[in-house]
């Protein structure tokens, strides 16, 4: 890319000099917990965890809530050879929103630098954490205060292809992987993340100057709106405190219960998009209406970084 080339950059570290988020290094010494989600689905579940354990040094706590009996079995005789598996929970019931909670508190309370979320339909390819480590560390060289890193990418769901990592506007609870601080800002907002999709690009219109056109949005001639699934809400989040949320490229992860482009209308991210620039086309701030300041205000209110004990 060169040094003229179309980037959120500038936006991005205005947000962090206005914010001052905490800034953590991954080196060789951080402890990384990842929280896997089960409910039943035997079959992908016996795959998500074939593919995590490819990778080793990162421990994981397995928190379950199926209503069968296979998946807990599972937990019981999967012999682990590379991951760590340090404590497994039964009955975490409540829908998803309530195990994501439940993984964070765990692994905050249990000390961990990098905190993570997996859900039992993914494929991870081989590298996938040494990838996302090389994402994270790319972005940090450039002076970008990495919140969430994630190896499971969307093309539509990407605001700027970086070289060797992008920037996201979107980031589920799939597989990511959060700094402490972001881990521990996102629990303590859950109860206010929900958005529209309309304040979603009303955000990213205002802060970053984009305008997002996402394919899965579209139904027929109309887009939809009203109010997202929470995880929607992680990435503005995240951005409106100064963290931002990255992802590698190309995509190590696949989702086993739906095709992407058929579900999404979007494809995974590919090597060849490695330094292709911005996603979506840039607005003129002075067209945006007031879907905007709603925007701003839901994410925004009430979300000073906390403090964060060791």
């Amino acid at each position: 890319m060169s040094a003229d080339w179309p980037s959120v950059l500038d936006s991005l570290r205005s947000l962090q000099s206005q914010r001052r988020p905490a800034a953590r290094r991954w080196t060789p010494e951080s402890k990384l917990g990842f929280a896997l989600s089960t409910r039943d689905r035997f079959v992908y579940t016996m795959r998500t965890v074939k593919s995590l354990d490819a990778e080793g040094g990162f421990d994981l706590i397995w928190n379950d809530g199926s209503e069968r009996n296979e998946v807990p079995e599972l937990s019981r005789y999967f012999a682990f050879r590379n991951a760590r598996l340090v404590e497994v929970n039964y009955g975490v019931k409540g829908g998803a929103d309530a195990a994501i909670r439940f993984g964070l508190r765990r692994l905050l309370e249990l000390g961990f630098d990098f905190i993570g979320l997996v859900e039992n339909d993914l494929l991870l390819s081989p590298g996938w954490l040494g990838a996302m480590r090389a994402a994270f560390v790319a972005a940090a060289e450039e002076g970008i205060t990495v919140g969430a890193v994630s190896t499971l990418g969307y093309q539509s769901r990407v605001l700027e292809h970086r070289k060797n990592y992008s920037i996201d506007w979107a980031r589920g609870a799939a597989l990511v992987l959060f700094s402490r601080e972001a881990a521990q800002l996102l629990l303590e907002s859950y109860s206010r993340l929900e958005m529209t999709s309309q304040q979603i690009r009303g955000f990213y219109a205002e802060h970053f100057g984009v305008a997002l056109h996402v394919p899965e949005w579209a139904v027929g001639g109309r887009w939809m709106d009203g109010p997202m699934t929470l995880d929607w809400g992680y990435a503005p989040l995240l951005y409106a405190n100064g963290y931002a949320s990255v992802g590698t490229i190309p995509s190590l992860a696949r989702d086993l219960e739906f095709d992407a482009r058929t579900v999404l209308r979007t494809d995974y991210v590919r090597a060849e998009q490695n330094a292709s620039g911005l996603a979506h086309p840039t607005i003129d701030p002075s067209n945006l209406t007031s879907a905007a300041n709603a925007a701003i205000k839901t994410v925004t209110e009430s979300t000073e970084a906390p403090k964060v004990t060791r």
